[in-house]
């Protein structure tokens, strides 16, 4: 399958790729179906881009690499709608937001898209916990040291500082 995109151009995609979101992401309920694509091998984000609309693509990360002990809590009714049958099969992703002036970047830990990997299903839950904000600020490579560059804590397991995409 093709797919025409404004970020990408036109692409190429295998059909079992793509996620079928149930409830939508907010704002962009009318779309359904998402590709995850990576953005760069050196840098932990990703694209969650639209197949229903081109031109709709979120930048994503996953959060547990800017936020280590990132465990929401997801709710029965969001675990059956997943079908999600163990934990193997979750894959979190965050929406992040690039400001141009001031350079910030936040992650939405709020309202995280919780995906069943293995069976290509997604959502996006609103969580209740106020623990987890919906603007979880990122440090970019610009504000660290030239010799803490964000190849060296993302090896390292350690909290992800993030370069600007």
């Amino acid at each position: 399958m093709k797919i025409l995109t404004t970020r990408f151009g036109e692409i190429e995609l295998d059909e079992a790729r793509i996620m079928e979101m149930r409830g939508g992401v907010l704002g962009f309920e009318h779309l359904r179906r998402y590709l995850l694509l990576a953005h760069h091998e050196k840098t932990p984000f990703m694209w969650f881009q639209s197949i229903d609309d081109g031109a709709i693509a979120f930048v994503v990360i996953n959060p547990q690499v800017v936020k280590l002990d990132y465990e929401p809590v997801i709710g029965d009714d969001d675990v059956e709608l997943l079908e999600i049958a163990s934990l193997e099969d979750i894959t979190l992703m965050a929406i992040v937001t690039i400001r141009s002036n001031p350079v910030t970047v936040s992650a939405n830990l709020r309202a995280p898209i919780v995906i069943n990997s293995r069976k290509r299903l997604a959502k996006q839950i609103v969580l209740e916990n106020p623990e987890y904000p919906i603007q979880y600020y990122l440090k970019t490579a610009d504000s660290l040291d030239k010799e803490e560059g964000i190849e060296k804590n993302f090896d390292r397991g350690k909290e992800c500082n993030v370069a600007a995409v």
